[in-house]
């Protein structure tokens, strides 16, 4: 597979049927500016610039089929993507952040990698274990005690990792800066649900 060709993921079947009933009749989500893969704007508090672009996609609010705007919170739960290997569970500055590594590669040798932010991980996770499709890997952190005006929501990362890249090291500093790294949009790996 070309780095360019497209991969699919059912993350949102996975995650409509794990947040049953909170997320019935999903229609689609809300997306405002800076939310989406490259935003160069905070969408929360002052809503200024971001010190980097966006490697990731932020869910937040979602629309339902009667016209009701909804958010996620605390008791949403979040799918792996795709089955594969926790290789690392990292603090970030909102929570914790879960890297899975995938047997999905390029014709170069590339790996995919996902990278779900500001999670609370389900009891017993671990670096090193296998995960399937759609299990169940974390809740959304909440932010009690934390001076901020973000809102809980799920960060979704998905990128092309080569091979002489020490998945155990990575962050999101060099996720978004390293050179060799190829970062995905994810809307467009969980869009064929749209």
């Amino acid at each position: 597979m070309s780095p360019s060709s497209e991969i699919h993921s059912q993350f949102m079947e996975f995650m409509l049927e794990h947040n049953r009933p909170r997320m019935d009749g999903f229609k689609g989500w809300v997306f405002h500016p800076g939310m989406r893969f490259q935003g160069l704007q905070k969408w929360w508090g002052d809503q200024g610039p971001r010190a980097v672009p966006h490697e990731g996609l932020d869910l937040y609010s979602f629309e339902t089929d009667g016209g009701r705007v909804k958010t996620v919170d605390q008791q949403t739960q979040i799918p792996a993507a795709f089955a594969g290997q926790v290789v690392k569970i990292d603090r970030d500055f909102l929570g914790k952040s879960i890297y899975i590594s995938h047997a999905i590669y390029t014709d170069e040798g590339r790996q995919l990698l996902s990278a779900v932010g500001h999670t609370i991980p389900r009891d017993g996770l671990q670096t090193g274990q296998q995960v399937a499709a759609g299990e169940i890997i974390a809740a959304v952190a909440g932010f009690p005690g934390k001076k901020t005006n973000l809102p809980p929501h799920v960060h979704l990362t998905f990128a092309w990792v080569p091979k002489d890249v020490r998945l155990d090291q990575l962050t999101w500093n060099n996720l978004g800066h390293d050179p060799g790294i190829r970062l995905i949009d994810p809307l467009a790996v969980i869009s064929s649900f749209f």
